[in-house]
């Protein structure tokens, strides 16, 4: 009998010792909220990334309407240029075909371009130097000396919240010669002016640009569940 009490005994001695207490289930409760907090986070997240490719298909997609419209007008010129014209020299008729098929060939180009870029908007990455806004800035410097503007692609606001601006910025790969060299011009000599302004999701830094370094610019970031991007220019 003594044996048998003396084994229960250590069995409830053992139940309490091995149980949680108070305070280690609070903790768990508490962990557990977090975690929900923080999937119904990135969910929202997710959700209004979609959104914000939706809204980047939409404007790319009106780009290239607006774009086959000014190429059915300039294939009309050209044929009207190969009509016969009295007193025209086919010097002139020439020097005005080759400067028509310029166009023509500048316009297919860039529809080209930016059908390529409404394939690629469903998909987006996320690199390291978009831990802090200064690195994603200095990256802008650093694309426009290098001329490689694959990544600028990703680095406007996934929610599409950014203004045109940004957006032009972003999306400078999928633009003729000339404006990829106006982009390189301005950036390539950048630097950034003063003291950052970050906050917690936000931030505001100051560039200098031109040829010169000598245009002030203030240029705001978003931070999206860790990372940033280009708001507003």
């Amino acid at each position: 009998m003594k044996r048998n009490y003396f084994l229960l005994l250590v069995f409830i001695i053992l139940t309490i010792s091995c149980g949680k207490g108070t305070k280690e289930l609070e903790l768990e409760q508490a962990q557990i909220e977090q975690n929900f907090l923080y999937k119904e986070k990135e969910r929202i997240h997710i959700e209004k990334i979609e959104v914000g490719k939706s809204k980047l298909k939409i404007y790319l997609e009106n780009e290239v309407d607006r774009l086959k419209k000014l190429l059915e007008q300039e294939e009309i010129k050209l044929n009207e240029i190969n009509e016969f014209q009295i007193g025209r020299s086919s010097v002139t008729k020439e020097k005005q075909l080759i400067e028509q098929n310029g166009k023509i060939s500048s316009l297919t180009t860039n529809i080209s371009k930016i059908q390529n870029e409404i394939a690629l908007s469903n998909l987006r990455e996320t690199y390291e130097f978009q831990d802090t806004p200064v690195g994603v800035v200095n990256y802008l410097f650093e694309a426009a000396r290098s001329w490689d503007f694959s990544k600028l692609r990703n680095l406007c606001d996934p929610y599409g919240e950014n203004d045109g601006d940004a957006r032009a910025i972003c999306l400078v790969e999928m633009q003729p010669r000339d404006i990829q060299s106006h982009f390189v011009e301005n950036f390539r000599n950048a630097r950034i002016m003063g003291v950052p302004k970050i906050y917690d999701d936000s931030a505001e830094i100051e560039i200098a640009t031109g040829s010169n370094s000598n245009y002030l610019q203030k240029i705001q970031l978003i931070n999206r569940m860790g990372k940033w991007y280009f708001k507003s220019f």
